[in-house]
């Protein structure tokens, strides 16, 4: 009998038993991958991959978390080694970065974060343009203007950013946590959670995105993610850390209003632990299209214990957390990779922290987790940066990883700060992972203010249709604008990132606020693998109709219609189903409240003079 981690109502256990089991990959260590001198030694700090000089293959950046500030780009040849690149990128320790295309000229940006000298006092954030063709140089914007954060720690995670776009309305947004090093004036103390929104490729702090009155709660220490936990269309956000001395770690979740703000999800701090030095983050481990939540770490509140939490997302906006997670394989300075390694449909999850330092969780869809350390022995880490990435593009999730290795001797055979890059070696039984079909039958209906994309769902040899992902482009027809949901090559499907998976889940996707003109809207399937199908595209022009003076928001279980518009509105409330719930009228600057009896998810239509728009409201 082997050791496995039971999954009960999907949540690990720890178990001895017989199960019909997934069968692991072999990994081998790539030798020699720089074609000159050998990766950085590091612990903490982040190693990002994307495509920054569009040749079709991921490269690699590395922002150092311990130690001496450092920062390095190394350049993919196609042929299995790296170039380091020099660049103007300002060397930092206690890091993070991210790569995106803020500027929608098809071009991956850089935006990095972290301390310039080892204290936080020296915290900044900046952003770097990529100059595109022909020696796609990064460039320092030096109007962009971030509060400048770090990690709190060496041992902390460095999950300091996501960058999405969390009002659909194609330009990519900017979330941030961290240790601003001194007083940041919206907290009050030195916590930040911030929100920068990009208007058209400048940047603005959000100071009350919760309801339109609040800042989200300032914390440092543990991380932030981005997915839809409630499959709106719409990135909801989840943030970890620490708060303060009487509360100390807590896990808040933001519900995406669909109207540019967010929610607080009340029960969070009833539900979740808490964490630092860890990550708290979505992943569909069940494959029904939900994403679940999953947080590993160090309790404050509990000693600095370390733990493991999974909870089920019953998609209802209620979670089912099964307790009895094995704390002693996953815990502090956790860093967490997921994705489909062996090409069975199943995401699968790899951890990296104390205790075993580096263990592949994978799913096996009958309530289980196979326990797979990572071979070979001298590979594994904490306190560092793992990826699941394609960097041979192969169609195989390869596997890279820095940190500290506990009881490491510090000879080449026993590292005490490994670096590795490891490939994918399929065992026996096992086959490559095949794009998914690209969806069907793209439709985009303007209402109002909004545009409605609409398809139906994929399919793939291994991921379910319900567990496919979706992306999205819109380019102009004539002109260079052109928005991804998540940076794609737009003419073969290719993913130019990794490390974060489009979480489109539906077959629908409300996009806001665009100009008028003539679009290409495109739509791609993504399966567990990370592997883009090609895009199905529609051509089509879009109108300017709707008016800016109608916003439409909950507030204690009621619908609110804010009508500043010269004109009376017609409107209906619907179910998600279509079934009529209330009806009416909003007269000219008018406030209308309409009381809901039961919360969930609520469309609401408007009509009037020159008006025709449908908007999703959440109520609790």
């Amino acid at each position: 009998m082997r050791k496995i981690t039971l999954l009960i109502t999907y949540l690990f256990l720890c178990f001895t038993g017989i199960n019909a089991q997934p069968i692991p990959v072999n990994w081998e260590i790539v030798t020699n991958p720089l074609t000159l001198g050998t990766l950085p030694m590091t612990a903490s700090g982040q190693q990002i991959w994307g495509d920054y000089n569009n040749d079709g293959n991921l490269d690699m950046f590395i922002i150092a978390g311990q130690g001496n500030p450092f920062s390095a780009l190394y350049k993919n040849n196609g042929d299995g080694t790296f170039t380091e690149i020099l660049t103007d990128v300002t060397p930092l320790t206690l890091s993070s970065a991210v790569f995106f295309d803020y500027n929608n000229d098809g071009n991956l940006d850089l935006l990095i974060a972290g301390s310039a000298d080892g204290t936080t006092s020296a915290a900044l954030t900046e952003l770097y343009k990529n100059s595109g063709a022909p020696d796609y140089n990064f460039i320092l914007d030096e109007n962009a203007s971030f509060v400048g954060i770090s990690a709190e720690g060496g041992d902390n995670n460095t999950r300091l950013i996501e960058a999405v776009d969390y009002n659909n309305d194609g330009w990519v947004d900017v979330f941030l946590s961290g240790n601003a090093g001194s007083t940041w004036e919206v907290s009050g103390n030195s916590r930040v959670v911030a929100l920068y929104r990009n208007n058209h490729g400048t940047f603005e702090l959000v100071t009350t995105p919760v309801n339109g009155t609040e800042n989200f709660v300032s914390m440092n220490g543990g991380g932030i993610h981005c997915g839809d936990v409630n499959n709106d269309g719409f990135a909801d956000m989840i943030v970890s850390g620490y708060v303060d001395s009487d509360i100390q770690t807590v896990t808040d979740l933001y519900i995406n209003n669909g109207d540019g703000t967010f929610s607080y999800y009340e029960n969070s701090r009833s539900i979740f632990t808490g964490q630092m030095q860890g990550e708290t983050f979505f992943v569909d481990v069940n494959n029904d299209g939900y994403m679940d939540i999953v947080e590993v770490g160090r309790d404050v509140n509990n000693g600095w214990a370390n733990f493991a939490n999974m909870f089920i997302n019953n998609h209802d906006l209620t979670f089912t957390k099964v307790p009895g997670i094995a704390s002693n394989l996953i815990g502090g300075s956790a860093v967490v990779a997921t994705g489909d390694i062996n090409h069975d449909g199943l995401t699968d999850i790899a951890i990296s922290g104390w205790g075993p330092n580096m263990t592949f969780f994978y799913n096996n869809d009958n309530e289980s987790f196979l326990v797979n350390p990572i071979t070979p022995d001298k590979a594994r880490a904490r306190s560092g940066c793992i990826n699941l990435v394609d960097f041979d593009n192969d169609g195989d999730l390869d596997f890279s990883i820095f940190g500290y290795r506990d009881g490491g001797a510090g000879t080449a055979e026993d590292p005490t700060w490994p670096d590795y890059l490891l490939k994918n070696v399929l065992a026996e039984g096992l086959t490559s992972n095949v794009a998914p079909s690209a969806p069907t039958n793209l439709n985009v209906m303007q209402e109002g203010e909004n545009v409605v994309l609409s398809w139906d769902k994929a399919t793939d040899d291994n991921t379910p249709a319900d567990a496919l992902r979706y992306n999205v482009f819109i380019k102009a027809k004539s002109g260079n604008f052109v928005y991804t949901y998540f940076p794609v090559d737009i003419t073969n499907g290719w993913l130019k990132t990794s490390g974060v998976r489009p979480f489109i889940s539906g077959t629908s996707i409300t996009l806001k606020g665009l100009n008028a003109m003539d679009y290409i809207f495109g739509v791609q399937a993504i399966d567990n693998g990370n592997m883009g199908s090609a895009f199905t595209t529609v051509t089509t022009g879009i109108d300017r109709t709707y008016t800016d003076n109608i916003k439409i928001f909950s507030r204690n279980r009621a619908i609110i219609i804010s009508n500043d518009h010269n004109s009376k509105l017609y409107y209906e409330v619907l179910s998600t189903n279509g079934q009529l719930v209330k009806k009416g009228i909003c007269n000219a600057s008018e406030n209308k409240h309409i009381e809901m009896a039961l919360p969930g998810l609520y469309l609401v239509r408007l009509s009037g003079e020159n008006i025709s728009q449908t908007t999703k409201v959440l109520i609790y």
